[in-house]
């Protein structure tokens, strides 16, 4: 223990335990007994900064210590950058990193395509379910966007990628070829 607050701290938790009396406590932890008496005075500029750093943190929630920091010296203060540091950690207004958006991969169109005629444009889906037993299994919905006809419905307890491609192609031959197919890109349609 290094700190006089520590030091304090530990001599009250002994104390409450019943370990011994204060100054037996303050001996063995090496504190003088006028420093575990002594009451923290903090002065009114030190209030006014604390006081300063919680204000422009609640103001500015994506701000760090180190921007903080900045708008009190362009203010006129002399402030550690630790001080703030440590007044934000205590108060809990750390700032959270913001979750980078996935950038999406491969060539978009730079708007939806709506489904003008049969055949245009197919959407395929795979829904998940339960049975009473609590067993899972999953549907492959195969549709046509224009008529909104079920061009291809496939269930079992697991779809693979070669059933996925033999089914859509079964499809193909039996409706012909779409000219658009619209998936969610979900972890199914990777292969």
């Amino acid at each position: 223990m290094v700190s006089p607050t520590t030091k304090r701290r530990a001599v009250r938790m002994s104390i409450e335990n019943g370990l011994g009396s204060i100054a037996q406590a303050c001996r063995a932890l090496g504190l003088i007994r006028s420093g575990y008496y002594r009451v923290a005075h903090v002065g009114d500029t030190a209030k006014r900064l604390l006081a300063r750093i919680v204000e422009l943190s609640e103001n500015h929630p994506r701000y760090g210590y180190r921007r903080i920091t900045a708008l009190l010296r362009r203010e006129g203060e002399s402030v550690n950058a630790k001080r703030v540091q440590r007044v934000r950690r205590e108060r809990g207004m750390q700032t959270r990193k913001r979750q980078r958006r996935a950038r999406r991969t491969g060539v978009s169109t730079a708007r939806r395509q709506r489904a003008q005629r049969p055949n245009h444009v197919w959407s395929w889906d795979l829904v998940h379910d339960q049975t009473v037993n609590g067993g899972r299994f999953r549907i492959l919905t195969l549709i046509d966007e224009y008529t909104r006809e079920c061009l291809a419905s496939f269930a079992d307890r697991s779809i693979r990628a070669l059933d996925v491609i033999e089914i859509v192609s079964a499809a193909m031959q039996e409706h012909g070829r779409p000219s658009h197919l619209r998936s969610d890109n979900g972890p199914e349609f990777i292969a």
